[in-house]
């Protein structure tokens, strides 16, 4: 660590973004950043960490601030007016501009073992639920996750241990680095819970996507260990067809869960209790700390009950991922002895690329069928060059 070096973070309202600054500044750092505007639970939980936010983006800030790196959100694109400043007025003294996922590499990972978790659907809450069993077990890790979390109360959290926990996002790096993110993290432990294209805005087929996971399981060590879906066949085909033979990963090796298609936490807990299996922690501890995990907020949260009507938050945007949340819903709370049936309304907002893409066109009116009434927000307009 170089004494006094200041981070500033270009868009640091992001969840990863916001919790890479919680990091860097629980790690003893000066740290800053910007963003267009500020939202919960973010907002609050910089405020509570101290860390400067100007908004809206100005190369004032900039100026003002006198950084020794800048990290670069992959949100930002050519065009943001702190990023023209960096470009045409010299990089930072110490270390230039970076992406997010270098700096938890150079700062984070390095020195650790790194257990990633990816996928296309669940790993939000599959990391939450690794990172409290290693919590419970006594191995104090650091974790990096991409939602709220209720049992550490925040998405990030700096340990000891010699385990790090990261949701292992296939999204690309930033403006200068088209790369998945994931291929950064160097995964001593990799958990593939699911592949089915996503990101159509970065990703031309299924072939490409596919390409991006089987670049990720490539950098698992021999002594490390792969936890794979054996129910998803995309994830299959790349275990057993893309596995390089140097690695020398035998299926005896490996921890292949599944249970009956469309029960996504059963495989989530499924892959979390070989990975904690794998490191050591015991059948007892495991159970006691998935009957204690609190979730992750936007993951089917209940946020407020009254006059009968149940309003639920989730982030699901995936029409795959829509689907099974509207299945499990319905499963919930029409379940056998439930005297009135009730209505589910689906209020349902495209932010993704892939929710605006008409690709998915037919995907998302199938899923959408499962809620009795759909509303549909008009998507909002990004404006960034990336």
């Amino acid at each position: 660590m170089i004494k006094g070096k200041r981070y500033y973070l270009i868009g640091i309202a992001g969840v990863a973004m916001a919790s890479l600054a919680g990091l860097l500044k629980r790690k003893g750092y000066e740290v800053a950043g910007s963003d267009q505007e500020m939202y919960e639970p973010m907002k609050s939980m910089l405020e509570k960490l101290k860390i400067k936010v100007f908004t809206p983006y100005s190369a004032f800030h900039m100026k003002h601030w006198k950084p020794d790196v800048v990290i670069v959100g992959n949100t930002i694109g050519r065009g943001n007016p702190e990023l023209e400043h960096v470009l045409s007025n010299g990089h930072p003294p110490v270390g230039g501009y970076r992406s997010m996922s270098d700096i938890l590499l150079d700062e984070f990972i390095f020195g650790k073992k790194a257990i990633v978790i990816s996928g296309t659907h669940g790993k939000t809450t599959t990391t939450a639920l690794i990172a409290w069993i290693l919590e419970c077990a006594g191995l104090d890790p650091t974790v990096f996750v991409g939602g709220f979390t209720g049992n550490f109360n925040g998405t990030f959290k700096l340990g000891k241990g010699e385990y790090i926990v990261l949701e292992g996002d296939e999204y690309d790096t930033a403006f200068f680095d088209k790369s998945p993110k994931f291929w950064h993290y160097r995964p001593f432990i990799g958990v593939v819970n699911n592949i089915e294209l996503d990101h159509v805005d970065i990703y031309k087929d299924l072939e490409a996507y596919k390409y991006a996971f089987a670049r990720f399981i490539n950098l698992i060590p021999n002594n490390g260990l792969l936890v794979a879906n054996r129910y998803d066949k995309n994830v299959m085909e790349l275990v057993n067809k893309f596995h390089p033979p140097t690695l020398k990963l035998r299926r005896a090796g490996m921890k292949l869960f599944g249970l009956k298609h469309g029960d996504y936490m059963a495989k989530n807990t499924q892959a979390a209790i070989a990975v904690a299996r794998f490191v050591g922690v015991s059948h007892e501890t495991i159970k006691k700390a998935i009957a204690s995990f609190k979730g992750v907020k936007r993951r089917s949260e209940i946020i407020g009950e009254k006059n009968g009507i149940t309003v639920i938050d989730d982030y699901a945007h995936h029409p795959t991922a829509v689907r099974e949340t509207l299945i499990m819903l319905k499963t919930k709370f029409h379940a056998k002895g439930v005297k009135a049936r009730r209505r589910l309304f689906l209020m349902f907002e495209p932010g993704s690329a892939s929710s605006k893409h008409r690709i998915f066109e037919k995907q998302y009116i199938k899923a959408f069928r499962h809620a009795d009434i759909v509303y549909l927000y008009k998507p909002y307009k990004t404006g960034s060059l990336r």
